[in-house]
């Protein structure tokens, strides 16, 4: 009987969600944000009437959705595109979000009396840009033929993907040297450091590797079903490695992301069969993706440290900027496609509703801090990357 009102929830929610989404498309906002907005009120932390299986699946839920989208993010992206892209993207990657981490890390010790390395944990909670805003959105210009001369969302697909892996190790980097230094240990953060642009090379060649399997195998079926169904299960078994697993030198996101690029490259024309069918798949997940995320946070945590936590926001903004900035000289951006970038670049969700509990799960002093200035980070950001971009992608951008 669980299970039977769980899935009549699931669909009432799929309905409910774009419902209130259509809503928001008609005052001009992001669906989105919508969504993310009704799962809000109808989650825990609002009238509280999701049942307890939906809630436990939702991780679930919200990882098919990613991976969806994530994998159509690699398929629109052409290896024509990856060479203009490839230096610029690696410096959104690195740039924004660790000037961003370092910056929390400094303000932490003025305005919330941190240590610096207690900072550094929060600075890295916050400084990752959120795949569920930002890579749907591109996604959605791609399919526009928005940007694509000079392949801007392509840009911003791939440095958002590594940005995470950028923000996620130094997360757990910090986290380490906090616990060492009770215990009296060392921790040698230089080795942490020489494993990130690792763990990008080895996720990268996995998703080269099944890419290339995939051509001289189930990518030759006829079938464009079982095509499509192979496919997405690969993906799917990419990601509950890394949930299952937690390997160090790898990043499922990025995998998954550059699984589809080979795909397409390997593929020709005919990855287009794959897109579409993905696409059909997206039109559903979106929404739980959104709906979930908006379930996640908690707007009573952010209570006292309301204006303490704009304030860290938007001098901590302010430096992710300027990294953005800092990471497209030398390209053919003008600074109309330059200011989107860094619009695009602002949006906080997915990581920050994950990892916000950690600290204060694990004992880590100020960790309830910490929590309230990660949940109102994406309270913040998330709408304000979502309505930037959707208001100024047909003013800075040009449409082919």
């Amino acid at each position: 009987m669980q299970y039977i009102l769980t899935l009549l929830f699931l669909i009432f929610l799929a309905f409910y969600s774009n419902f209130v989404g259509k809503i928001f498309e008609k005052i001009k906002l992001p669906s989105l944000i919508g969504m993310m907005v009704a799962g809000l009120l109808i989650g825990p932390y609002g009238v509280n009437k999701v049942p307890s299986l939906a809630l436990n699946i939702a991780p679930t839920l919200k990882d098919i959705a990613l991976v969806t989208v994530l994998f159509i993010g690699g398929l629109g992206i052409g290896a024509d595109q990856m060479k203009k892209i490839g230096r610029p993207a690696i410096c959104l990657s690195i740039i924004p979000a660790s000037l961003e981490g370092f910056a929390i890390a400094y303000l932490s010790t003025i305005f919330l009396d941190f240590t610096f390395v207690q900072g550094a944990i929060l600075g890295f909670i916050i400084a990752a840009v959120s795949p569920a805003v930002l890579v749907p959105a591109m996604v959605n210009l791609i399919e526009n033929r928005v940007g694509q001369k000079k392949s801007i969302p392509q840009l911003l697909l791939v440095g958002a993907s590594a940005d995470d892996s950028i923000a996620i190790t130094l997360f757990t980097s910090f986290l380490a040297i906090y616990f060492q230094r009770i215990d009296g240990g060392n921790f040698d953060i230089k080795t942490q450091l020489i494993m990130v642009p690792i763990s990008i090379i080895a996720s990268v060649f996995i998703g080269w590797g099944m890419g290339y399997i995939g051509n001289r195998s189930f990518l030759k079926i006829k079938n464009i079903n079982y095509r499509l169904i192979t496919t997405f299960a690969i993906c799917l078994v990419l990601r509950f490695i890394e949930n299952r697993f937690h390997f160090v030198l790898y990043n499922s996101l990025l995998t998954i992301m550059s699984f589809g690029f080979f795909i397409r490259y390997y593929q020709g024309e005919r990855y287009r069969e794959i897109h579409q069918g993905m696409n059909s798949i997206w039109k559903y997940g979106k929404i739980y993706l959104f709906t979930f995320v908006g379930m996640a946070i908690n707007p009573r945590l952010v209570g006292g440290y309301f204006f303490i936590g704009v304030t860290i926001l938007a001098y901590s903004l302010s430096i992710r900027s300027i990294g953005v900035l800092i990471s497209l000289v030398g390209t053919n951006l003008n600074y109309r496609e330059r200011l989107f970038c860094v619009i695009a670049y602002l949006p906080k969700a997915t990581v920050q509703s994950a990892k916000a509990g950690i600290p204060l799960q694990m004992g880590v002093v100020g960790g309830e801090i910490m929590q309230a200035i990660a949940i109102l980070s994406v309270l913040v950001t998330a709408p304000l990357g979502a309505i930037g971009i959707d208001s100024t992608y047909r003013k800075l951008l040009k449409e082919e």
